[in-house]
């Protein structure tokens, strides 16, 4: 009896080995095992520590797997990380209070971490002085408020990429802590978008800017003369009549139609020693130190600038001129924009390679093409003088009829000549016309009936000619910021 027993007994314990051993063996190609080891039941030491063992390793692997794991107590509690390789692009998860949150992804075949940005309700932060992305972790912010912004703070870790959205028109301020694309401010609008990264120490950068209208921040537009046919001028655009623009509203259109050098200047003298003259002409503004406000360009000269004023000190300095003046009843604040109504542009005379143009000159344009912004051939129309016909002939005929003289006196009935020599061959003294009266004797006058016929050339009352080539009329706008 007792051998029986113990056949059964060793056989019983052989079934277990084999059925642990079996155990083990999945175990080991399973990468979502229990993470919990048991609290109950009999094993072995090498089965239990098998079990820890495989504990470890779905730690290890992320619990990586097709299906989504439950193996903390045979359920999934907050925190629990899943790789989940369902396709070639494995995606880290993790379960977050009921629902499993993608932090990223793998791509299999190469080996390579897929990150992704945002995720989650975007951020919502008011606008201020320095606005602190750092304080919030999302990527995705909402930037609601009217301040001007000079910053995003040093919170933030160096690297990190935020998106923003603004709700209103605010101004974001170029500077050392706020690259903006082209260095002049920003005044943003309601669905404007952002995209900036932390540089480190505060420091940030736009690295790119999208407005909510479509126009790209450009600022080698700024200065552009547009034609177009537009129901209204266009955002960051203004129409072209002459007006004063305000320098404050406008930096990057100022920074554009003004030309700063540097210049000598001398006390109680109009004379500027210049080099960069090209384009330059009379009646445009000039400012800088010394220079009284006001002062125009009366003349250009080799070297020199010659103002309307006298410089009140010496020395060298930058001075500014104003290529397209003040504006229609502009001051030292303000800036002119063109007066392109009912014009066409050309392009400027220079003096490239050596040698100008000439296709556009005083003798007709009326002004000197290589100025920027010069106006001329202003008429529409234009009457013919005498002056401007060349030589020429009219084809003409003459007609000549014939025409006779008679002869009559009062009471002629008759005349006759006769005896035109007498009195042995001698000429007559006198040739007597028998009228019976008083002898006189009338000669019928007649018209010769000449007429010339001249070809008909113009017309009695000069008639102005049109000069205006074929047009189609656009709104013309001027682009003023970036």
């Amino acid at each position: 009896m007792k051998r029986y027993l113990g056949v059964a007994a060793v056989a019983a314990i052989s079934a277990a080995l084999v059925s642990g051993a079996i155990q083990t063996m999945v175990s080991a190609y399973a990468v979502q095992n229990e993470w919990i080891p048991p609290t109950s039941g009999i094993y072995t030491g090498p089965q239990f520590s098998q079990l820890i063992g495989d504990a470890f390793r779905s730690v290890a692997s992320g619990n990586k797997g097709s299906s989504a794991p439950a193996t903390v107590g045979g359920s999934a509690v907050d925190g629990l990380p899943w790789i989940d390789s369902t396709t070639s692009f494995w995606l880290k998860k993790r379960y977050i209070n009921g629902g499993w949150a993608t932090e990223g992804a793998y791509d299999s075949a190469g080996s390579a971490w897929v990150g992704i940005i945002g995720g989650g309700a975007p951020a919502s932060i008011a606008s201020s002085s320095t606005v602190d992305l750092g304080s919030v972790p999302q990527a995705n912010v909402g930037i609601t408020g009217t301040a001007t912004i000079t910053g995003f703070g040093s919170s933030a870790a160096a690297g990190i990429v935020k998106i923003l959205r603004f709700s209103g028109a605010l101004t974001l301020t170029n500077s050392g802590s706020l690259a903006i694309p082209g260095g002049f401010d920003l005044v943003t609008a309601a669905g404007d978008r952002a995209i900036v990264t932390h540089l480190g120490s505060g420091n940030w950068e736009i690295t790119q800017y999208t407005r909510a209208n479509g126009i790209p921040v450009d600022v080698s537009a700024v200065g552009k003369i547009e034609y177009g046919i537009f129901e209204s001028v266009p955002a960051n655009h203004v129409a072209g009549y002459a007006q004063a623009l305000s320098r404050a509203a406008y930096p990057a259109y100022v920074a554009k139609v003004t030309r700063t050098q540097t210049v000598t200047r001398s006390t109680g003298s109009p004379s500027l020693s210049a080099s960069l003259l090209d384009g330059l002409g009379v009646g445009m503004p000039i400012e800088g130190v010394g220079i009284p406000a006001g002062t125009t360009i009366a003349s250009i000269g080799p070297g020199t600038i010659v103002m309307s004023a006298n410089a009140t000190s010496p020395g060298s300095a930058s001075a500014t001129v104003f290529l397209t003046g003040y504006g229609s009843g502009g001051s030292i604040s303000t800036v002119g924009a063109p007066d392109c109504r009912g014009r066409v542009m050309a392009g400027r005379d220079r003096n490239d390679p050596g040698s100008f143009a000439n296709r556009l000159t005083s003798s007709y344009f009326g002004g000197d093409s290589s100025i920027f912004g010069v106006t001329g051939a202003s008429l529409e129309s234009v009457t013919m003088a005498p002056g401007n016909l060349i030589q020429h002939t009219h084809a003409n005929t003459l007609t000549d009829p014939g025409h006779t003289h008679n002869f009559g006196g009062t009471g002629v009935a008759t005349w006759r000549l006769a005896n035109l020599e007498s009195n042995a061959g001698h000429p007559s003294n006198s040739i007597q016309f028998n009228n019976g009266t008083d002898g006189s004797v009338a000669i019928a006058g007649a018209f010769t009936g000449l007429t010339i016929n001249n070809a008909v050339a113009g017309s009695a009352s000069p008639t102005p000619m049109r000069t205006v080539q074929p047009t189609l009329i656009a709104e013309c706008v001027i682009r003023v910021t970036p």
